[in-house]
């Protein structure tokens, strides 16, 4: 059933595989004029952005979105925080979400924020229904990580020969707090977030860090013809690093 005071509707789904994931609808004030599916960032969830959302719905956009496997209510649900199962298991993911939130005769955008930017940029270049999109937003997407959170090279070397021997195993990943908002209240409220744990497989973070790179190096060739992207991108962001976006942005435009 929808909540009326806050018109949204959480739901139980499916995988293609039997995963248990949790989805949320915040619903359009009257008839809506287009869809949006949402893929949130690195460890948080969807819950964190109803006060975003009430606002598209205020301009007429019905937003669906869920938590992505080892976050949020589906990664408690399952025990398994921590544990995305990478691309292999986020694009099908995504795909899924997609189908759910398409509403017939209406433009369907894709959006993303940080990890998930990545991730959608990604899904533009050989996500299977990436032509049926009417236009693709990033918001401060993870490309690269900003130098004050980028892990030395041998750090990264380290965990993606790891991947590769036991891509399962968890290790922690510091996200300092203090990067997340300017918003002193934000920053309160994600680390006070008993569902933000910090953690991931060594699958799941060398996959982040190998297909953000590969945006710049080969992806941006692939970008689907004709839909329209929008990148947004804070200049004092420490987290995911802006010029990586410039970058990107320059190259899909030549």
């Amino acid at each position: 059933m929808a909540n009326q005071a806050t018109a949204f509707e959480d739901k139980w789904v499916k995988a293609e595989d039997g995963h248990d994931i949790f989805t949320r609808t915040w619903f359009a004030v009257g008839d809506p004029i287009a869809s949006v599916v949402f893929v949130h960032g690195f460890g948080e969830h969807i819950a964190r952005y109803d006060h975003v959302f009430v606002e598209f719905n205020k301009a007429g956009f019905q937003v669906s979105a869920f938590d992505q496997r080892g976050a949020g209510e589906t990664g408690k649900r399952s025990n398994s925080f921590g544990d995305s199962g990478g691309y292999a298991k986020a694009i099908p993911d995504i795909t899924e979400a997609l189908k759910r939130g398409k509403i017939e005769g209406l433009p369907l955008f894709l959006m993303g924020h940080s990890m998930g930017g990545g991730l959608v940029l990604n899904y533009d270049s050989f996500g299977p229904l990436r032509t049926e999109l009417s236009g693709l937003i990033a918001s401060a997407p993870f490309v690269l990580a900003a130098p004050p959170s980028r892990p030395y090279n041998l750090t990264a070397t380290f965990v993606a020969t790891l991947a590769r021997i036991v891509p399962w195993l968890k290790i922690p990943v510091r996200v300092q707090a203090k990067f997340i908002s300017r918003d002193p209240e934000q920053v309160a409220l994600y680390i006070s977030d008993p569902l933000i744990k910090g953690i991931s497989t060594t699958r799941g973070l060398t996959d982040m860090l190998t297909n953000g790179h590969a945006l710049l190096t080969s992806r941006y060739k692939d970008i689907t013809p004709n839909v329209p992207i929008l990148i947004c991108h804070g200049t004092a962001d420490s987290l995911t690093d802006q010029h990586a976006s410039k970058e990107f942005a320059d190259k899909i435009q030549r």
